[in-house]
């Protein structure tokens, strides 16, 4: 036995070694290799499912998308609707409101129309008053052409007074 090596002793470390390791193999190695066949598998499943629902996320991403493209499209048709319809009301609004300022001239014109007259008669009236009694004082008094005069001055200021009076009754200067 050269370097004090015994063969024997070698070769029943190897038969134990072999033997340790066959039942470690029979014992350990299935188990093992199931264990990371399964986690394999389960790890395989969870990409596939994530796979798919990156796919539907995807799909669900352009259906939104377009969704959102339709709605912004529906909300601007809209847009332009109601911006129609406000533009129709308010010509609607604008052609009463001309209308009705239109009836307010009128009847203002008319009223104004009316007036005039009612000052025309009453000065007219209260002109027939004062000739009737320049009249009476013509009649009254003795007939001279000083008296004549001086009546015909009488009888002008005060038909000036009673105009004058009105135009301020009136409002007219």
């Amino acid at each position: 036995m050269p370097l004090n090596i015994d063969f024997l002793q070698i070769l029943l470390h190897l038969l134990n070694f072999v033997i340790l390791a066959g039942g470690l193999t029979f014992l350990l190695y299935k188990p093992v290799v199931k264990f990371l066949e399964s986690r394999r598998a389960y790890f395989a499943e969870i990409e596939e499912k994530n796979k798919e629902a990156a796919k539907e996320a995807e799909k669900l991403r352009i259906e939104y998308e377009k969704k959102l493209a339709d709605a912004d499209a529906d909300i601007a048709n809209k847009k332009k609707e109601n911006e129609k319809q406000i533009a129709e009301m308010t010509a609607q609004t604008l052609k009463e409101a001309h209308q009705k300022a239109d009836a307010i001239v009128r009847t203002a014109e008319q009223e104004a129309e009316k007036r005039k007259e009612h000052i025309l008669d009453s000065a007219q009236t209260e002109i027939g008053e004062l000739v009737l009694a320049a009249t009476q004082k013509l009649l009254s008094d003795t007939v001279t052409p000083e008296r004549n005069i001086a009546l015909y001055d009488e009888f002008i200021r005060l038909a000036d007074e009673k105009i004058a009076e009105e135009r301020v009754k009136n409002g007219k200067k």
